[in-house]
């Protein structure tokens, strides 16, 4: 018997305990904590010894403005998670100060699926440099930032296959803390990535 495993929110699901097998549930079916679909599990396997090689040789990237302003923005989140007032308030001064030096371009469905893809790689091998120096603290913040972005990735996808019908007669929530996107009528009672409340799970209008 297999397990596989929600990369979204963590959810098992343990064909021993089901009474329908994973590969044997319908293409439309959903995880049943996040909502996130069948193709974002990933089946559970033992793990390996093996080491990886990662490479700390590339020169170092320049952050952009709008980079520097989002990483304040998740800091002074994550400072109100922690009821950190004053930090909150400052790391959200530093996010309106970068943020208004920045210069948006527009773009289009495809750009931002290229982006969202883009940025998965990337955590990939934070995640995989914060496993190796054993970095709980970037660990987690690469954790919540990749079920965010694949989630995002989810919606983006759905959207680009189903257009407006399938935003039709249902919300959009988003978490104010990590940024978990819900496409449904309800939102979760809690987020299933942060864990904060729902009250902290706001709807798009």
């Amino acid at each position: 018997m297999k397990k596989y495993k929600c990369t979204i929110c963590g959810y098992i699901y343990d064909d021993a305990k089901e009474s329908v097998k994973f590969e044997d549930l319908p293409d439309d079916w959903t995880c049943p904590i996040c909502g996130a679909p069948k193709a974002v599990f990933e089946e559970i396997k033992e793990e390996t010894n093996e080491n990886i090689e990662i490479t700390e040789d590339e020169d170092l990237k320049e952050l952009s403005n709008s980079e520097v302003a989002y990483i304040c923005s998740n800091l002074a989140k994550a400072c109100e998670k922690q009821y950190l007032e004053e930090e909150q308030k400052l790391f959200t001064e530093l996010f309106n100060h970068y943020i208004s030096k920045d210069n948006v371009k527009e773009g289009n469905l495809k750009d931002v699926l290229q982006i969202s893809n883009n940025n998965i790689d990337e955590l990939n091998k934070a995640m995989q440099l914060a496993d190796k120096h054993n970095d709980r603290g970037a660990k987690r913040v690469v954790n919540w930032a990749s079920k965010a972005t694949n989630m995002m990735n989810v919606i983006l996808k759905n959207y680009q296959e189903k257009g407006i019908e399938y935003l039709k007669n249902t919300k959009i929530w988003v978490c104010d803390i990590c940024g978990f996107i819900y496409v449904g009528d309800i939102p979760p009672k809690v987020c299933p990535i942060c864990k904060v409340p729902s009250f902290k799970i706001l709807e798009v209008k």
